[in-house]
């Protein structure tokens, strides 16, 4: 028997909008820094984005094992749980195990603690957190769970924030941007997990379902363990590429033939850690203060003197340079400049 054509485009629909809000949270998440601590918003999207990612890969594997989709009481049975829903796909949906990478990638699902974290108070916040304001105002029997202090335990886990706390520049350059880049690679690599199981789980896929829908999660399902924490999904770096026309812009020759000292860096000359998305960039001090790098022809500040003087963005902040990879060993080599 045919699956109902229209279910099928319901599911399709339900797995795009979980894919779009889990890129929505992830970029969310990377936007927050201290003077943004709005965590409510990414935790919504993520915990409604991974429930609704696990509920359509199970009702599409379910599908091609039995020629027809889960019915209404067996879906309200998975619940809101994302622990549980995890423990369910590792348990009855996970194929593909005889594949070392594959089985490598459930290992991680089922023993990495910073991943479990994660998981865990998403999962909290989609059951109770979401109104622990209220659930404190009302007095509520059960005791209230506040998502927002429980991920910053998790953040302080990955790395403690203390000794960044008179550094408020490198607090937001280095710290957030670091500890959020490895906490989206563990949520990354779960995702893409799940999405490798759309090809290559082995299941039962009579009508082809999982074929015509592994496309939706593809970014995904590409991203190499290199890649892992290094992709830039804030709204804002994208708007900032749209007002390129008013960024900086300067030729080499310009650079070279101006009054500031000036040092070419490459990639293979920095090492592991380089941290902008092109192989060559140009530093430059400018008044023994302002520290700027060039990056495929616009400047953009490196520290905050610059930015304020010459309302350049940073290159972190216009998707340039990767979050989490720091630029402060180039406001080193700016300041050597120094005469």
């Amino acid at each position: 028997m045919t699956p109902d054509p229209i279910k099928f485009l319901c599911l399709l629909e339900e797995l795009e909008t979980s894919c779009k809000l889990l890129k929505a949270g992830l970029g969310g998440l990377q936007e927050i820094d201290m003077g943004n601590d709005f965590y409510h918003l990414p935790h919504q999207l993520m915990a409604s984005g991974f429930e609704r990612f696990m509920k359509c890969y199970i009702a599409l594997v379910y599908e091609g094992r039995n020629c027809s989709y889960p019915d209404v009481k067996y879906m309200k049975q998975l619940g809101h749980d994302l622990e549980a829903l995890i423990k369910k796909i590792c348990t009855d949906f996970y194929g593909g195990k005889t594949r070392p990478f594959v089985q490598k990638d459930l290992d991680f699902i089922m023993t990495d603690p910073i991943f479990q974290e994660c998981i865990r108070i998403l999962s909290l916040f989609g059951r109770k957190g979401r109104y622990y304001n209220l659930d404190v105002v009302a007095g509520g029997t059960d005791n209230p769970i506040n998502p927002e202090e429980e991920w910053e335990c998790l953040e302080a886990r990955i790395e403690d924030g203390t000794p960044f706390l008179d550094d408020p520049e490198s607090l937001y350059r280095d710290y957030y941007p670091r500890v959020h880049s490895q906490l989206i690679a563990k949520l990354e690599r779960f995702i893409r997990a799940i999405a490798r199981q759309f090809t290559i789980g082995g299941h039962a896929d009579q009508h082809g379902r999982l074929q015509q829908t592994s496309a939706v999660y593809r970014e995904f399902l590409m991203l190499s363990d290199e890649q892992l924490g290094t992709i830039d999904y804030r709204r804002s770096a994208r708007i900032r590429q749209q007002e390129q026309e008013n960024w900086i812009k300067r030729s080499e020759q310009e650079i070279f033939n101006g009054k500031w000292p000036t040092r070419t860096v490459t990639k293979a000359g920095f090492g592991e850690e380089w941290p902008f998305r092109t192989n060559r960039v140009i530093v430059e001090c400018q008044e023994n203060q302002f520290c700027i790098v060039n990056i495929d022809g616009y400047d953009f500040a490196l520290n905050g003197a610059a930015q304020s003087r010459f309302k350049m963005p940073f290159p972190h902040d216009a998707g340039l340079a990767v979050l989490g990879k720091s630029v402060g060993p180039f406001i080193d080599m700016a300041f050597a400049l120094r005469k």
